[in-house]
């Protein structure tokens, strides 16, 4: 496995997800890899803004989206939402917090 902070993991992670069906917009790298205070032993934190999220996810959905950890890297917590979440959301704390503190990462 590779350094989630360089972005090679999450791209690749990406593009098995565009494989997949999951065709994100963007891609943001937030909590503590963000931070640079990643380790291999922790969780990779990462909010895509996929614009087909923009209706409510059904359980097949959010199968795909967690299944590709185990083609990529099982460390990946993958968050997904839609664009105008993403743009306009204030109530969602890891929205806010992705926001704040996170790295976009090149789709």
């Amino acid at each position: 496995m590779g350094d989630p902070g360089s972005g090679g993991v999450l791209r690749h992670s990406l593009h098995a997800g565009r494989a997949a069906g999951i065709a994100a917009s963007r891609a943001i790298l937030f909590g503590s890899w963000a931070r640079g205070e990643g380790n291999p032993e922790i969780d990779v934190d990462v909010l895509s803004s996929v614009p087909e999220f923009a209706e409510p996810a059904g359980p097949a959905r959010a199968e795909r989206l967690w299944a590709l950890r185990a083609a990529t890297d099982s460390r990946i917590e993958p968050f997904a939402v839609g664009e105008r979440p993403w743009r306009e959301e204030d109530s969602s704390t890891l929205i806010e917090m992705a926001r704040r503190e996170g790295l976009e990462i090149s789709v």
